[in-house]
């Protein structure tokens, strides 16, 4: 009885071996996994993730889509950054350039100034010694007179007309300068009691201290007045004061006095004609002035020889 019980035991242990192994054949045949499936797989399962897979890939595909728009307008930033940066290296390199340029410019034109003002004075000067070859006869009567180049008879004369001649004679017409100014700034000009004016007079107007100490004033360089020698070099203008408002003016020339040789004698016509005399600081010095055309702005008119 024991024995039937163990055989049939055994066949059906047997029988379940034979099962197991048919349906593993079974399994391979149709390439199926052979691990053991499990029932009443719960949703979170391998196999439910299985299921989820695709939405996740999708989730993390958006993501990333978001992640790489994020990066389009940082490298659009950074891009824009780059060109104004460019930008401003090139703002920089071109104001060096143009600071240079003007430099330059600048230097160009202080060398030209100077080597202008240096022949206009050795010129300026020379022409005034050339008018102490000519009789002039000191005479300030009222005479009219052509315009532009206009000028009183030649044998007469005062001081203005001294200055007036010299600088004639390198071109330079003051009678049409002062007048143009004077009919711009006529009230910037003095008009004396005596005169009377009413408005520019071109016989006359050049031919006036005061005018001429505002001209060079608006025009040239009014230089300090001291008690120095050194200070006043051969084409400067000097004015002196008469007594009231009577004013005199001539050129400084390079010509050293002899009583001291540090100081430049002045051509000039104060009464006698026009004379080159160590007078510097003889009489109140009123006024200290250059005045060279061209250095500032083009004045040149045209030339006349005496």
């Amino acid at each position: 009885m024991a024995s039937s019980f163990i055989d049939k035991d055994l066949k059906r242990k047997v029988s379940l071996v034979a099962y197991a192994s048919a349906l593993m054949v079974m399994a391979n045949l149709s390439g199926c996994s052979t691990n053991t499936v499990e029932t009443g797989v719960e949703p979170s399962s391998p196999q439910k993730l299985a299921t989820n897979e695709p939405k996740t890939v999708i989730k993390i595909i958006t993501k990333n889509h978001v992640q790489r728009g994020k990066d389009k307008h940082q490298l659009e930033y950074e891009q824009k950054q780059r060109w104004y940066h460019q930008q401003w290296e090139l703002t920089q390199r071109t104001n060096q350039q143009r600071q240079q340029q003007h430099a330059q410019a600048a230097w160009q034109t202080q060398r030209s100034q100077r080597v202008v003002s240096i022949d206009y004075s050795e010129r300026l000067a020379q022409a005034a010694i050339d008018r102490l070859r000519y009789r002039v006869n000191y005479n300030g009567a009222y005479i009219p007179i052509g315009y532009p180049n206009g000028d009183v008879p030649q044998n007469i004369g005062v001081c203005t007309d001294t200055v007036i001649r010299s600088y004639r004679r390198l071109g330079v017409d003051l009678q049409r300068l002062v007048h143009e100014d004077i009919s711009r700034a006529f009230y910037s000009y003095p008009n004396l009691p005596k005169w009377g004016l009413q408005g520019p007079d071109t016989n006359i107007d050049h031919r006036r201290v005061h005018n001429l100490k505002v001209f060079f004033t608006r025009h040239g360089q009014r230089l300090p007045v001291t008690g120095s020698p050194n200070d006043y070099r051969p084409g400067d203008l000097v004015t002196w004061s008469l007594g009231g408002d009577q004013e005199h003016i001539g050129i400084v020339v390079d010509q050293r006095s002899a009583a001291d040789p540090r100081r430049f004698m002045i051509v000039h016509n104060i009464g006698e004609g026009e004379k080159m005399e160590d007078i510097l600081f003889k009489m109140p010095i009123t006024g200290h002035y250059r005045f060279f055309p061209g250095s500032r702005r083009p004045q040149l008119a045209y030339a006349q020889q005496y």
